[in-house]
């Protein structure tokens, strides 16, 4: 079926329906006004939901935690796998306000547009074109949304308590042309006690262990201010001192790849191994810092398929002696939880921290001669004309892994800018169009 004219014609509701979505804040809030992950959560996925009965579909929310949108009435559910929820912005690296979807000729800008808001609403309006065209697909069409996928997927692990899971399901939640395999996640804590010979008083850098810190603070028992300017100076980083407190800028990322970022907390423990060296800033130096794929604490690993380990200290936390690092490593094998701990504890005992692994798991494998992943792949290559391009692995976590069939299908096109998770995050007018098209062509093909 020949769907443009049909795209063309709902273009503007599409962008509309996005815009508002953009404009509540669905960072994740914990015990806000008793909602599972915030007011502003709740608010969104309340709001589509009541837009999409009056649309004509079927809804259900499962206690704000997640909900669902659907027509058909097949045997087999077709699932569709979005979130609703953001990650924090910082509002002063934005050159626009990131709650406001901000137009330009050749792109949107805001929080959520590409991760996941955008990608959402494409889905739904696939869905939309489809029941005016009058479609009976063989399959149940469900668009699942949840509201904390950043977060740990606790929504959805939630709904799948009393829902049926997808035979078949996608999420558009990471890369074209497919995402068949996604690494296992280790979220994990070093916490201490600071000696007295340390020289920190406060220490601050991120609120989330899967976003590589853009900013970092700390202040200090001693007036290192000029040594710390020169060493900005000499080293070509960015930073300053505001009211006896220095801070240094990093570029932040996503957390599957921490390469692409630069730490910010590693900035300010390099200074201190370098102009004042003291056990802590020693352990930042021998074992994390600068080191996205674990080599200095010895998990570095490499899986032909799943590729490579990475590491990201998301967190570092210092405050009236007490230190938390919170770390996040995405990891390319089953079972490797046992030499994860035994690595991090033997760095430990060097500074007499203790070591919690708090998860450990969601390795994701789907076969790439799979009919979902040969249609997915089929639909992708045909619509774009891109036949070049592979399926992918990847260390991110989409909620692919809560479905056993089930893969990430977009919405970043090859060669395009990686911008989630960052400021300014954006996503191309003339993308948004091609994602409806995509996700049409591909819930078509799938329910027929």
């Amino acid at each position: 079926m020949d769907f443009k004219k049909d795209i063309s014609d709902i273009l503007i509701d599409a962008e509309t329906l996005l815009n508002r979505l953009i404009s509540y804040p669905t960072i994740y809030q914990e015990n806000e006004e008793n909602t599972p992950f915030g007011l502003a959560n709740q608010q969104a996925l309340s709001f589509l939901l009541k837009q999409a009965e009056k649309d004509g579909f079927s809804v259900f929310n499962d206690e704000n935690y997640a909900g669902h949108i659907e027509f058909g009435s097949g045997d087999e559910i077709l699932g569709i796998l979005a979130h609703m929820d953001v990650v924090p912005a910082q509002k002063e690296e934005w050159s626009s306000d990131p709650f406001v979807l901000t137009f330009y000729p050749d792109r949107m800008v805001a929080r959520g547009v590409v991760d996941d808001k955008g990608p959402l609403v494409a889905c739904y309006m696939a869905m939309r074109i489809l029941q005016k065209k009058g479609f009976v697909p063989k399959r149940k069409i469900r668009l699942i949304v949840g509201c904390d996928e950043e977060s740990g997927s606790r929504c959805l692990k939630h709904y799948f308590q009393t829902q049926t899971k997808p035979a078949l399901a996608f999420s558009p939640d990471a890369d074209f042309p497919l995402i068949y395999g996604e690494k296992a996640l280790a979220v994990f804590h070093f916490t201490g006690k600071l000696g007295e010979e340390e020289l920190i008083e406060q220490f601050h850098s991120g609120t989330r262990h899967n976003i590589v810190p853009s900013v970092a603070m700390m202040t200090l028992k001693k007036d290192l201010s000029s040594e710390f300017l020169n060493f900005l100076n000499v080293h070509h980083y960015r930073g300053e001192i505001i009211n006896h407190r220095y801070y240094a800028y990093g570029v932040a990322s996503h957390a599957m790849v921490p390469q692409k970022g630069v730490n910010a907390a590693f900035i300010l423990f390099e200074f201190l191994e370098e102009v004042y060296p003291t056990p802590l800033s020693h352990f930042f130096h021998r074992y994390l810092t600068f080191d996205p794929f674990g080599k200095k604490l010895g998990i570095d690993t490499v899986d032909p398929v799943m590729k490579e380990l990475t590491l990201n200290v998301g967190i570092v936390e210092i405050q009236n002696g007490e230190v938390f690092i919170g770390l996040d490593a995405r990891v390319p094998k089953k079972d490797y939880e046992k030499i994860l701990k035994d690595k991090c504890s033997k760095a430990l005992s060097s500074i007499g921290f203790d070591l919690k692994i708090s998860s450990f798991g969601g390795y994701h494998y789907v076969n790439p001669k799979e009919e979902l992943v040969t249609t997915l792949m089929n639909v992708y290559r045909t619509v774009t004309q891109d036949s070049a391009s592979e399926p992918l692995t990847i260390g991110g976590g989409t909620y692919a892994k809560l479905v056993e069939n089930a893969v990430a299908f977009g919405p970043q096109f090859p060669g395009r800018e990686d911008v989630c998770h960052i400021a300014d995050e954006y996503l191309l007018r003339k993308d948004f169009k091609l994602l409806i098209e995509i996700y049409v062509n591909a819930i078509y093909e799938l329910a027929k």
